[in-house]
C-alpha cells in the first residue's frame, strides 16, 4: 500500500514559478595582452540576470595599457559597442601589465567610474620543437569521439623548471581554431610533476605512453592537414578564474553568479571580471592517414 501510495505521489506534477530577485549589475571586465603581434582585446558589459540573454555593453570608455614607459591605447570597434582593440603591439615575458579603463558616462552612477588590473606576463618555453600526431583507437568508448578512432596531439618542447606554470591549450586545422569537443578536453593542464623535462621525451615518458593536450576526432581531419598547437602560459589565478567561468550558467561567463567569480579588476564600482597576460608559444605538425594502419 506504501508502494502504492508513492507512485502516485510521483505521477503529480505541479508547474512552479520561482520569483528570483534581481542580482546588482555591476561591470564586467575581460581583456587580454599577450606576446603575440596582433591587435589586443578588452571587452566591457554589465552583468546581466540570472538566465538572461540579454548582455549590455559599455560604450565611450577610454582603455589603454601601460608597460614601463609605454601606453597602449584601445579603441572601441564601430560595429561592436562595447569591443575595445589596440593597435598591433605585442607584449615581453616577465613583465609587468596595468590595465586602466574609465567610463565619464555609464548606467550605474551619476559620476564616472575607474577599473584597473597589474598583471605579470608568465614565462614560457622557448618553443614547440614538434607536434607528433598519434592513434588513439577508441575501444574502450571514450566519450565525445564520434568515431572508432581518434587522434591525440602531442607537442615536444623543452619545459621550464617551474612548477606553478599552468597551460591553456589552443587546436588548429588548417590555420582555424578547432572547436569539436574532444579538442576541449585538454583545456588546461598543470606543468607539476613534468616541470624541468623535455615534454613528451624520453626522460620524462619512461615507460608511458606520450602525453596529449588535446583529441581530434579523425572523422574531421584529410591526409595532409595541419594541425596547430597555442599553449598559452597562464597563472594559476587565471586558471581558476577560467574554472568559475566554465561552470557559470548561461551565455555571459557571469550571468547570475558574480558574487562566486574569482577577479583581478579593481575599482570603485564593484566591478569583476579578468585581464590576462599571457606568453604563447607555437607548433604545428602534419596529419597523415596511415597512423591507423597496423
Amino acid at each position: 500500500m506504501a508502494c502504492l501510495c508513492l507512485l502516485s505521489a510521483w505521477s503529480c506534477t505541479e508547474e512552479i514559478t520561482m520569483d528570483l530577485p534581481e542580482g546588482r549589475k555591476v561591470p564586467v571586465v575581460e581583456g587580454t595582452f599577450s606576446n603575440e603581434l596582433k591587435r589586443h582585446e578588452v571587452i566591457l558589459s554589465y552583468s546581466s540576470e540570472l538566465y538572461s540573454e540579454d548582455r549590455e555593453m559599455i560604450s565611450g570608455a577610454t582603455v589603454y595599457v601601460t608597460v614601463g614607459d609605454d601606453t597602449i591605447h584601445y579603441y572601441e570597434q564601430a560595429n561592436k559597442p562595447g569591443h575595445y582593440l589596440s593597435d598591433s603591439a605585442t607584449g615581453g615575458k616577465n613583465r609587468w601589465y596595468h590595465l586602466e579603463v574609465r567610463v565619464e558616462e555609464n548606467t550605474l552612477f551619476s559620476r564616472p567610474i575607474r577599473m584597473y588590473a597589474d598583471v605579470k606576463m608568465p614565462n614560457n618555453a622557448t618553443t614547440i620543437d614538434s607536434v607528433g600526431l598519434l592513434p588513439l583507437l577508441n575501444s574502450e568508448g571514450i566519450p565525445f569521439v564520434d568515431e572508432k578512432a581518434a587522434v591525440c596531439v602531442c607537442p615536444y618542447f623543452q619545459t621550464l623548471s617551474d612548477e606553478n606554470i599552468v597551460y591553456n591549450v589552443e587546436l588548429y586545422l588548417n590555420g582555424s581554431r578547432f572547436r569539436n569537443r574532444p579538442s576541449k578536453l585538454f583545456n588546461l593542464f598543470s606543468m607539476r610533476g613534468y616541470a624541468g623535462y623535455y615534454f613528451n621525451g624520453e626522460e620524462m615518458l619512461k615507460n608511458n605512453i606520450p602525453v596529449p593536450v588535446g583529441i581530434m576526432n579523425k572523422s574531421y581531419m584529410d591526409e595532409g592537414d595541419v594541425v596547430g598547437v597555442k599553449l598559452y602560459s597562464i597563472s594559476k589565478d587565471y586558471m581558476y578564474f577560467l574554472v568559475s567561468q566554465k561552470l557559470a550558467i548561461g551565455s555571459n561567463p557571469v550571468m547570475g553568479a558574480f558574487p562566486a567569480m574569482f577577479t583581478n579588476i579593481f575599482s570603485d564600482c564593484g566591478a569583476i571580471g579578468w585581464f590576462s597576460a599571457t606568453s604563447v608559444i607555437y607548433g604545428e605538425g602534419v596529419y597523415h592517414e596511415d597512423i591507423f594502419e597496423e
